[in-house]
């Protein structure tokens, strides 16, 4: 998966690419907007490891 985060300057934004076989998306997102998708992610990422220690 490639991901590519382009900071606009002049409109305090970011474009985010994510190209994959199967996916391609294209997002213009404010800082406010990116953390909060970051916090998401990150949020998913520790719930799944804890439930993955639970399944060994």
């Amino acid at each position: 998966m490639k991901i590519n985060v382009r900071y606009k300057k002049e409109a305090d934004t970011f474009e985010i690419q994510i190209v994959e076989k199967k996916l391609r998306a294209h997002f213009l997102l404010s800082r406010s907007e990116l953390n909060h998708f970051r916090t998401i992610l990150e949020k998913a990422l520790v719930e799944s490891r804890g439930k993955d220690k639970k399944k060994k």
